[in-house]
């Protein structure tokens, strides 16, 4: 891979990244599920408020876009849409039609700017015959109390 196939698969994967967090925050599933997610992608999201420490995986597409219709209804802040994710810092590893990439994440309630959470991501690209895709992503984020007790409610009501 040359250095000018190199830098056009870094902006496309920092697109990839920034278009996952853009339908994110205005609830868009089908964009998630037609131009980010890989059909087997597997989301590992842990949550950590305080001294708690709460882990969900999801793998197969649409698997992770079933638990984010869950999330969109269990009450965390970007429920109400006012929620925005920052995505920054990319370190981007490209090998051939495979890359890697580490990010950190920041995500603020609008109307008061209020930080919600923050952390760090890791994922895994594809390239697809569609383009870039996610086919693996491991969020690490440190979230509120509020947002904690209504993942908790909605996806470890029998733990």
């Amino acid at each position: 891979m040359d250095a000018g196939e190199k830098a056009l698969a870094h902006a496309e994967i920092t697109n990839l990244l920034s278009l996952y967090y853009q339908a994110l925050d205005q609830g868009d599933l089908e964009t998630l599920g037609r131009s980010v997610i890989a059909e087997d992608a597997t989301w590992v999201l842990v949550q950590i408020c305080e001294t708690e420490r709460v882990v969900d995986e999801s793998s197969g597409r649409e698997t992770i876009l079933e638990w984010f219709r869950r999330m969109f209804g269990a009450g965390v802040s970007m429920t109400e849409g006012t929620v925005r994710h920052y995505l920054n810092t990319h370190v981007i590893e490209v090998e051939g039609d495979v890359a890697r990439s580490t990010s950190h994440l920041q995500a603020v309630e609008t109307a008061g700017m209020t930080n919600v959470a923050s952390g760090f991501v890791r994922a895994e690209h594809v390239r697809t015959a569609d383009g870039w895709r996610i086919r693996r992503y491991e969020v690490e984020e440190t979230i509120t109390r509020k947002d904690m007790d209504a993942l908790k409610a909605t996806f470890h009501a029998k733990d």
